[in-house]
C-alpha cells in the first residue's frame, strides 16, 4: 500500500499509478528503440564492410592477374623472338 504524509499535495492512486506507468513505458520504449537501432547499426555496418571487403578483394585480384598475364605474355614474346 502506498502511502503519503503530504496534506499539501496529497497523491491519489490515479496519479502515482500514471507516473509508474509512463516510467515503465518509456524504459521499455528505450531499451526497444536502443536494441532495435544497434541492430539495424550492425547490419548496415557488415552489409557496408562486406561490399567495400569485395570490392578490394576485386579490385586488388584484378590488379594481381593483369601483372600476371603481362609477365606470362611478355616471357611467352621473348622466347618467341629469340627463337
Amino acid at each position: 500500500t502506498l502511502t503519503t504524509s503530504f496534506t499539501a499535495r496529497p497523491f491519489t492512486t490515479t496519479l502515482i499509478t500514471t507516473h509508474i506507468t509512463t516510467h515503465i513505458t518509456t524504459h521499455i520504449t528505450t531499451h526497444i528503440t536502443t536494441h532495435i537501432n544497434t541492430h539495424i547499426t550492425t547490419h548496415i555496418n557488415t552489409d557496408i564492410n562486406t561490399h567495400i571487403n569485395t570490392d578490394i578483394n576485386t579490385h586488388i585480384n584484378t590488379h594481381i592477374n593483369t601483372h600476371i598475364n603481362t609477365h606470362i605474355n611478355t616471357h611467352i614474346n621473348t622466347h618467341i623472338n629469340t627463337n
